[in-house]
């Protein structure tokens, strides 16, 4: 399948807006920790906290990444299954209304458990499918062919508490999931 997020690269940032307090709030950075941002596409979420963290944009479409590298972010070209970082790399990672485009749900969790140091955090907004409106979103993704698979919060929660995770907080609101996990 061609690169569509390569195709509509130049005009993401003009459609999603930068992360905004709602997110940051969720996040306890400290200065210096090294960050992934996995599906990150453009950077618009790793961008707010550049000035803090060693921020690493990690996305598979050359087109999204050549934008975060524009904005002056870290990039690595790879999938969420395969990330090329030794194990317990990561103080924090961010997955950001990305997951349900990652082709090996299982694997990609697997994978971000693994870079992730222990005592770190794990940071997951997803659409919540129970929402309506992600119903027909997720309906036009698989007209378009994106092989998009939106999970309920049980589903989504168990990737990665079945992988050495443990919930530290969540919530539901306008349409997303939010889900804070550790390692332990």
């Amino acid at each position: 399948m061609p690169d569509l997020f390569s195709w509509i690269a130049p005009i993401y940032d003009r459609i999603f807006s930068p992360a905004g307090p709602e997110i940051l709030s969720w996040l306890d950075v400290r200065v210096g920790e090294v960050v992934l941002d996995v599906g990150g596409g453009t950077g618009r979420v790793a961008e707010a906290l550049k000035g803090k963290a060693r921020v690493i944009v990690v996305d598979p479409s050359l087109g999204m990444v050549a934008r975060a590298k524009r904005k002056g972010l870290m990039v690595c070209v790879a999938r969420a299954e395969s990330l090329p970082f030794p194990s317990e790399f990561a103080d924090g990672v961010i997955v950001v209304d990305a997951f349900h485009h990652f082709h090996n749900h299982l694997l990609a969790a697997q994978e971000i458990m693994r870079v992730l140091k222990k005592g770190g955090w794990l940071f997951l907004e997803e659409p919540d499918i129970a929402n309506l409106a992600v119903k027909l979103i997720a309906l036009g993704e698989k007209l378009l062919l994106m092989r998009s698979r939106f999970h309920d919060f049980a589903t989504l929660a168990s990737f990665f508490l079945s992988r050495g995770g443990r919930l530290l907080r969540s919530e539901r609101r306008a349409g997303f999931l939010r889900l804070l996990i550790g390692r332990s």
